[in-house]
């Protein structure tokens, strides 16, 4: 058996917030500065760093796939040529990379860091705020890439696969203060049966956002401004007006999403001052699926 790999989810329950996914602006090293918000039309590099925790190399097996969504809060679906940025489609599905990591220890494990194959372009969906999804596999073990797994940021590390997800958008609000910003996503349910969600928007600490300060305007100093933000609100349309997000609740039960489709949503934040982090999480019977 080759060695497992790992790609590190973000903490719980925030695990969409994978501090192993990251992008820079193309050219720039893993090294350089991460980009939160990325621009419309503007190429960026997507880095995946890949540990190994045990003392055999990896040499032969594994692959890497990686792609892109629109902001969504469960699993991604299924994916198209174009959102494929390190791998490819073929007539079983996509298809992953094959790669090779260095042998480690439990406490200290070989670690490498991975460009993906193809720059990402952001394009006009979703204002070029798009989700990023990396998953390391056992081609033999996992027999192709069951979508249905692989691309679930939720899924259990284990012996065959790891997967990790990116989801974090960082509005810039400094020229908005005092109005309302919209940030469009989807609800998706990748289940085979009708469900029904709770979907409800929350503000958390600045400081789970530290990892990724080298892309925020400000760095650490956002820190040192932390906002508090006076209205948050939901509602299931991706066309939500101003007027109706500032009465909208910012928890909404029973949202029933029908098997292995999506319900658009808004989420409208108002801020006076400062800087804040938003998070919009999906729970189904009392657990987060997805955020």
């Amino acid at each position: 058996m080759t060695s497992p790999l790992y790609i590190q989810q973000g903490p719980s329950p925030t695990w969409w917030n994978s501090p192993a996914i990251w992008v820079t602006a193309q050219g720039d090293p893993s090294t350089g500065p991460k980009v939160i918000s990325p621009i419309v039309g503007k190429p960026y590099t997507v880095w995946v760093e890949i540990q190994n925790f045990y003392m055999e190399a990896d040499t032969s097996g594994w692959n890497l796939f990686v792609c892109w969504g629109t902001p969504f809060t469960g699993t991604l679906p299924s994916v198209n040529i174009g959102q494929i940025l390190n791998g490819a489609m073929t007539s079983a599905g996509p298809q992953g990379a094959p790669i090779t990591i260095p042998g480690g220890t439990l406490t200290s494990p070989g670690i490498v860091t991975l460009p993906a194959a193809t720059t990402w372009t952001p394009t006009l969906e979703n204002g070029g705020h798009e989700c990023l999804v990396a998953a390391v596999y056992d081609e033999q073990d996992i027999g192709g890439l069951p979508t249905s797994v692989l691309l679930d940021g939720d899924a259990t590390w284990n012996q065959s696969y790891s997967v990790a997800q990116h989801n974090l958008g960082v509005v810039a609000i400094s020229m908005m203060m005092g109005k309302i910003v919209k940030y469009p996503f989807q609800v998706w349910n990748a289940a085979d049966d009708d469900r029904e969600f709770t979907v409800e928007a929350w503000q958390a600490p600045l400081s789970q956002i530290a990892h990724f300060f080298p892309g925020v305007q400000g760095g650490r100093k956002v820190l040192e401004n932390p906002g508090k933000v006076n209205r948050l609100g939901l509602l299931a349309s991706d066309k939500a007006e101003s007027s109706e997000l500032e009465k909208a609740p910012a928890r909404v039960a029973g949202v029933k999403v029908p098997r292995r489709g999506a319900r658009p949503f808004t989420l409208g934040v108002k801020l006076d001052k400062g800087n804040a982090l938003i998070h919009v999480t999906q729970s189904l019977k009392g657990r987060v699926v997805g955020g």
